[in-house]
């Protein structure tokens, strides 16, 4: 049977990097049945929310704009009203892929063997649910804030408050001292964080133009061509092909948490202490630790 992976380690970019695919390889099939069971219901009102909101794009191209008209205000009303709701579901979308593969983690590192369970996973979740809705709220107008002052201080407050749910969910703690561990924990470290950050989200990104793309060149074919019954079948599959690769966002959680780990073991030390505590208290031969640190 293959070890666990150590997540309480030192790790540089590289590594960092390399165990966030790796352990999404390991994991794949026991992670992503919790997130299709635990955000499938944001998936599909996400897809049906960008479908109707891409349709209603589309006539609104097809109106001919008479400032004095109210049938051609009609089509702008609509594609705000939906544009709204699809927005408020993909944030929540977001946040659950997000919580979803945090609390994961937090049951793989408490097991230490096997698999967690959706049923374990479920009960962290529920649990911290309602907790990192608050902060996100918070760090939303935190980052808000940070971005009018200048541009800079929201790239860096946006940055440090990305380890603040890791914290709260490996830890159990509250918003307060996820906040103010976050900066602990990120000095002399912000470059690193922000590059592994810049390099997973360019990679999901990747992976969600492969349907925005052909979703957006349909909306905009559709003003210009007559695609006659094909347009509305394919802004639906599309729209949900890009609901349902909005759940490579699990990659980023994976890689804060490798983060936050990494540089928790650099100040703390605490995956170190857990093993000279345990030294000599296991009679069994087999070791989780990776070979690289003997």
């Amino acid at each position: 049977m293959k070890q666990p992976i150590e997540l309480r380690r030192i790790r540089d970019f590289g590594e960092i990097i390399n165990d966030t695919f790796t352990f999404l390889k390991e994991n794949f099939k026991p992670l992503f049945t919790c997130l299709f069971a635990l955000c499938g219901f944001f998936v599909l009102a996400g897809a049906a929310t960008t479908a109707l909101t891409q349709t209603n794009t589309m006539n609104m191209y097809a109106t001919k704009f008479d400032t004095n008209s109210y049938q051609a205000a009609s089509p702008f009303i609509s594609y705000v009203v939906s544009a709204i709701f699809n927005a408020i579901v993909i944030v929540f979308g977001q946040l659950s892929i997000y919580l979803t593969t945090l609390c994961y983690i937090s049951v793989y590192l408490e097991k230490k063997d096997g698999k967690p369970t959706l049923t374990e996973v479920w009960g962290y979740f529920k649990y911290y649910f309602l907790r990192i809705l608050g902060s996100g709220f918070l760090i939303t107008l935190l980052c808000f804030v940070g971005f009018l002052m200048c541009i800079l201080p929201g790239v860096y407050l946006m940055t440090v408050m990305y380890l603040v749910f890791p914290i709260i969910v490996m830890e159990n703690t509250s918003f307060r001292y996820a906040f103010n561990k976050s900066f602990t924990l990120i000095k002399d470290n912000w470059w690193t964080v922000f590059g592994i950050l810049f390099v997973i989200t360019l990679i999901v990104g990747v992976l969600g133009s492969f349907a925005s793309v052909p979703l957006s060149i349909i909306v905009a074919a559709k003003a210009f061509l007559s695609l006659k019954s094909f347009a509305l079948p394919l802004v639906i599959l599309f729209s949900l092909m890009q609901n349902i690769l909005m759940l490579a966002y699990c990659l980023v959680a994976i890689a804060i948490a490798m983060c936050y780990f990494s540089l928790s073991e650099q100040k703390e030390g605490l995956g170190i202490l857990s093993r000279m505590d345990a030294f000599g208290k296991n009679t069994d031969n087999s070791t989780d630790l990776p070979a690289e640190q003997y």
